[in-house]
């Protein structure tokens, strides 16, 4: 999954730029669900992943705008527009994940299976997510920095996801939709 890892100077920047300035859904189309667990649970990765992946991408477009304008009026008016933008894409992007996150916990799985592992440490991603989400409500300069845990979190869930047994398409597909 990528990750704001790479704006990371440009994010603190644009963050101090907007705190020194301030003191002066997604749609999501699930295809048919089969019977099987492991798509079940692949069908909720996909919409978390998805809804992850557009914040991201929401956020890292806006902050290339900022970057790419010469303008300092310019570049104030799209970073103050950001921040003011950013807790109601991150509601957006929580409620996903909160969604997603209780179908996950729904999947009927055999407790301790290698699927259910997968399975908490996805939820455990997701959570951290969801904390991430809960810290741009209420701080929208809170985009600068994506905790490690993020990382650290989405690392266990890909390697949990490796250890389990899926078929072959269910493999395939685990890998595409965790991929960094």
């Amino acid at each position: 999954m990528r990750n704001l890892r790479n704006h990371r100077a440009l994010l603190s920047a644009v963050g101090a730029f907007v705190v020194a300035g301030a003191g002066g859904g997604i749609a999501w189309s699930q295809a048919e669900r089969s019977s099987e667990p492991a798509d079940v649970l692949l069908d909720v990765v996909e919409h978390s992943e998805s809804t992850m992946r557009d914040y991201i991408d929401e956020l890292s477009g806006r902050f290339d705008e900022i970057e790419a304008t010469s303008d300092a009026g310019e570049q104030e008016e799209l970073a103050t527009a950001l921040m003011a933008d950013v807790p109601d894409l991150a509601e957006e992007a929580r409620a996903e994940v909160l969604a997603a996150k209780e179908d996950a916990k729904a999947v009927t799985l055999p407790d301790g299976s290698e699927l259910d592992q997968a399975r908490d440490a996805y939820v455990a991603h997701m959570d951290a997510w969801i904390a991430e989400y809960d810290e741009a409500i209420v701080s929208p300069v809170g985009v600068v920095e994506i905790e490690p845990t993020v990382n650290e979190t989405f690392d266990e869930a890909v390697a949990a996801f490796g250890k389990t047994r899926l078929d072959a398409d269910q493999e395939e597909r685990a890998e595409s939709l965790l991929a960094d």
